[in-house]
């Protein structure tokens, strides 16, 4: 019951676009936040490199695509405290199209074997297709017509009617 518990925690999270993490090894991990981004919106990338696998002076690297880390597909190079931990905000670049990216990490000119993904969605455009006030199609100009034409009618038949009562009495 717990492990189920645990897994729904885990999957609810990544689902709301929480933390991403892309797990570890013996080199070490990496992580994102939120796991979940429109292009142009920041998120957080922190982890670790063991400085027995890369000197602690070297600088983390974020990699992933071209289209996630214009132009070559590397990220800022990030320095790294004594025991190997690094963060770093990044912007998402508004021409990276909605996805899904990979983005690993390199030390000392080699990768270091932990990834981590993240979903960039669509931006937005406009207001909220409502059906109401500016974000509905135009009306056609028969149909306004014909609805002036009615309003019409009925006022001239409400006066006929309201006339001819006075008659009658």
């Amino acid at each position: 019951m717990r492990k189920l518990l645990g897994v729904s925690a885990v999957v609810g999270l990544v689902l709301a676009g929480g933390s991403a993490y892309g797990g570890q090894n013996a080199n070490g991990s990496i992580s994102v936040s939120p796991s979940i981004a429109h292009a142009g919106s920041s998120v957080h990338i922190a982890g670790s490199i063991s400085p027995e696998a890369c000197p602690a002076s070297d600088s983390a690297i974020p990699v992933s695509t071209a289209a996630f880390f214009p132009p070559d597909g590397f990220g800022t190079a990030t320095d790294r405290d004594s025991q190997g931990t690094f963060d770093l905000a990044y912007s998402v670049p508004t021409s990276t199209p909605a996805g899904s990216y990979q983005i690993s990490l390199r030390c000392g000119g080699g990768l270091v074997g932990v990834t981590v993904t993240v979903l960039v969605t669509a931006v937005p455009v406009g207001g909220v297709a409502t059906g109401a006030g500016g974000t509905a199609p135009p009306a056609s100009q028969p149909w306004i017509l014909l609805g002036v034409g009615c309003l019409g009618l009925a006022g001239v038949l409400l006066a006929l009617r309201r006339r001819l009562a006075g008659r009658a009495t």
